[in-house]
């Protein structure tokens, strides 16, 4: 049986751009931006406030359906009336007018698309429409009047293509006053749930395309890069700044931050952080890309206009799995209702996605935020510099920062930030400009910061007490117990209750684990910041390779930071645990030409001093400081001398004198197991007149392993004296250790 088509009594709104082709040739990049605008602040809260939705849309043209002629009229009024206020100081020949005709009939519905002769009879009121104004048929008139304050014009019967009888056409015109109302403005509140936010649109955003069809805001599950999350998964594209002034766009970008902040401390959410969000701002992807790449499953995004101390703020909510604005809704008000705002928008958001806060508090944490507007701009320049993860734009975030704290004492999170930029000379020593009195002023004023945070409790203030932990570790070497890490994790894990999708909370959780020797646990927190992170930053990966390192898994540390570095081949923190890694796993040549390209980015100082001052960023402490030992070991071996090969160190110590012996031996140690044809050449600086040889050649012999059991009676006799014996003996216990475990 053929099934009926669905039919339905709808009221009909057609909206064609006068002039179209003639605005493409005059500035067709530009006439496309301004449209992708006007949709998005225009059309679609208006749509919105008047439970419509968007049936059909190509570049300059709209087929929105109403469920009454009263909403439909109200509709068209605002978006004309807003039109005309934006084409005021826009030149004649560049305006953007919209033609609109209104109807209300009959609808056959295919998908989301409506057809009939309903929407014949919009369409073609709308090709005779003025642009700027709006025509409407008899029976919008006859459900709208008296209803609006608008007068019905009548300009007689209209014959037209397609239809079989004239039209009765008539021109909206107010009772008095302008030709149409301007919409009020309203701050409302978008905690209380509205009718009329509830709509179906077809989304469109800031992005390349010509058109704006349905594919932009419908994602494939099967297309996105990540599995999607248990929990309701979000991203937000950074706000567009509706303007052409520049100046704006700190302000904007703080909104931005902290909208993603602030719905990343919603325990019930998914959030993707704001480095990654950012790395999409003005490029040309749409809703739906944005979705598939990140793996999420909800988008926000919006636009801003400033102007002088007010603004007009459009934001939406996206599911792009199915294509449906959820919520769409533009706010006017004063810039001193901006953090309200803010507030407003996330709850909106928390609301319409059903995830309830459960008295969180999330949005008024003692020094998360501030509601000065020069200190959040000023924290947002210093952010932005901090971010980019160099010793130069590390200083220079400083004084930004410093500007943060002195407009808003209380703003914590500046204070943090502060205290983090001051103290990361002393975490990254691959930073080479400072001197040792630069990083001991630097550590000073970490301090002084640091002790004026005591008090607060935001989730970025207990990320720097846990960095703190790990890198100013007090810990007990009788028992071998890191009070560091130990503090590190309670701290991280507070971070992580206030803001569960926090990447750094997550980075600084797995960290204080693998130092502490739980590389498993640490490895799934440091994943967890990277997927909530996808375009983290490259130390992310240094984290990674140290849990990787710390179980035995050499090649699997390998592979994850060469991997990041063919991203990020310019990061030099990556190349001596890189150098060092490929080195173990027998790569010397590749090993050799990480450490001459780490040279090369270490301001030009000598190798061997470079390698002699290298500290790891990741510290085992107690039973797992061997861990430390060995990666030095691997760089050490990396930086020798091309050409350098057992049989060359062999016979170093049979021609050398004292000096070149120890050297040898040395370096004989950094081959281990694969040095195991030199046990001969070590057995004899056995019995060296040099404590310092005799102490060098144990160690190597040590370090060989069961490979150099026959060394075992010379060493055994070695034990016996005071000066080199307990070298001598722990090189007995290393051999004889590995060879009891095979």
């Amino acid at each position: 049986m053929e099934r009926r088509p669905n039919r339905r009594l709808a009221a009909i709104l057609a909206a064609d751009v006068a002039g179209y082709s003639r605005l493409i040739g005059l500035d067709e990049e530009g006439t496309i931006a301004r449209l992708r605008r006007i949709r998005a602040e225009v059309f679609e809260p208006s749509i919105s406030r008047h439970s419509g939705r968007i049936a059909n849309t190509a570049g300059d043209s709209f087929l929105i359906e109403f469920r009454s002629a009263v909403d439909a009229v109200l509709a068209a009024t605002e978006i004309q009336a807003e039109l005309s206020q934006r084409n005021s100081d826009v030149a004649p020949d560049r305006a953007i007018a919209f033609r609109i005709g209104l109807n209300v009939g009959d609808v056959v519905t295919d998908a989301d698309d409506i057809l009939g002769d309903g929407v014949n009879v919009a369409a073609r009121l709308e090709a005779l429409a003025d642009p700027g104004r709006i025509l409407a048929s008899q029976s919008i008139v006859e459900y709208a009047r008296n209803k609006v304050p608008f007068r019905f014009e009548p300009i007689g019967p209209q014959r037209v293509k397609n239809i079989a009888e004239p039209i009765e056409a008539f021109r909206i015109e107010a009772d008095d006053g302008p030709p149409l109302p301007r919409p009020k403005p309203k701050m409302a509140p978008l905690y209380a749930k509205s009718a009329v936010v509830l709509v179906l649109l077809a989304a469109m955003g800031f992005f390349g395309a010509r058109t704006w069809e349905k594919s932009q805001f419908r994602a494939s599950e099967a297309q996105m890069a990540y599995p999607l999350p248990d929990l309701p998964s979000i991203a937000v594209l950074p706000i567009a700044n509706s303007t052409n002034d520049a100046s704006n766009k700190v302000l904007i970008d703080g909104i931005s931050e902290d909208l993603i902040t602030d719905l990343s401390r919603i325990s019930g959410l998914f959030v993707i952080a704001g480095n990654t969000s950012f790395a999409f701002q003005g490029g040309d992807i749409d809703v739906a890309g944005f979705a598939e790449k990140l793996g999420v499953r909800y988008v926000v995004d919006g636009s801003l206009r400033r102007m002088d101390e007010s603004f007009r703020v459009t934001i939406r909510l996206t599911d792009t799995l199915n294509g449906r604005l959820i919520w769409a809704e533009r706010f006017d008000g004063e810039i001193d209702d901006i953090f309200e705002l803010q507030n407003s928008i996330v709850l909106a958001i928390a609301q319409e996605l059903g995830v309830p806060l459960d008295g969180q508090g999330s949005l008024a944490i003692e020094g998360a935020k501030t509601e000065t507007i020069g200190a959040r701009e000023a924290f947002q320049r210093g952010w932005e510099l901090y971010s980019r993860f160099n010793e130069e734009d590390n200083l220079a975030s400083i004084p930004h920062f410093e500007r943060a704290v002195a407009l808003d004492p209380g703003y914590g999170r500046a204070r943090a930030m502060l205290a983090l930029a001051h103290l990361r000379p002393h975490i990254f020593h691959h930073w080479t400009g400072f001197t040792d009195a630069d990083e001991q002023m630097h550590i000073g004023l970490f301090y002084r910061y640091y002790r004026e945070l005591a008090q607060q409790d935001s989730p970025l203030i207990h990320v720097v007490r846990a960095v703190v932990s790990l890198n100013l570790p007090d810990w007990d070497s009788a028992t071998g117990v890191s009070r560091g890490t130990s503090e590190a994790r309670q701290a991280a894990a507070k971070a992580i209750a206030l803001q569960p999708s926090d990447p750094e909370a997550h980075l600084t959780m797995g960290w204080a684990l693998i130092a502490g020797g739980e590389p498993e646990e640490g490895l799934a927190f440091v994943q967890a910041a990277m997927r909530l992170d996808p375009a983290y930053p490259s130390h992310y990966a240094l984290f990674e390779g140290a849990a990787h390192f710390a179980m035995n898994d050499l090649p699997g540390a390998e592979a994850v930071i060469l991997q990041e570095l063919s991203r990020s081949p310019q990061a030099t923190e990556l190349m001596p645990f890189a150098a060092s890694v490929l080195a173990l796993n027998g790569d010397r040549r590749a090993a050799r030409a990480m450490t001459d390209k780490w040279q090369q980015g270490q301001h030009g100082g000598a190798l061997e001093d470079a390698v002699r001052d290298y500290f790891f960023i990741v510290r085992w402490i107690g039973a797992y400081q061997h861990l430390n030992d060995r990666l030095k070991k691997g760089l050490r071996l990396a930086a020798l001398p091309p050409g350098t090969t057992v049989a060359s160190l062999r016979a170093a110590v049979t021609r050398g004198d004292a000096k070149e012996q120890r050297a040898a031996a040395q370096s004989l140690a950094l081959f281990g197991a694969q040095a195991a044809d030199a046990v001969p050449e070590l057995i004899l600086l056995l019995g060296s007149p040099s404590v310092f040889v005799r102490k060098e050649a144990a160690i190597a012999l040590g370090e060989i392993g069961e490979g150099a059991a026959s060394a075992l009676p010379a060493l055994e006799a070695m034990a016996d004296t005071s000066l080199s014996g307990s070298y001598a003996a722990r090189a007995i216990q290393k051999i004889t250790a590995i060879a009891a475990q095979q």
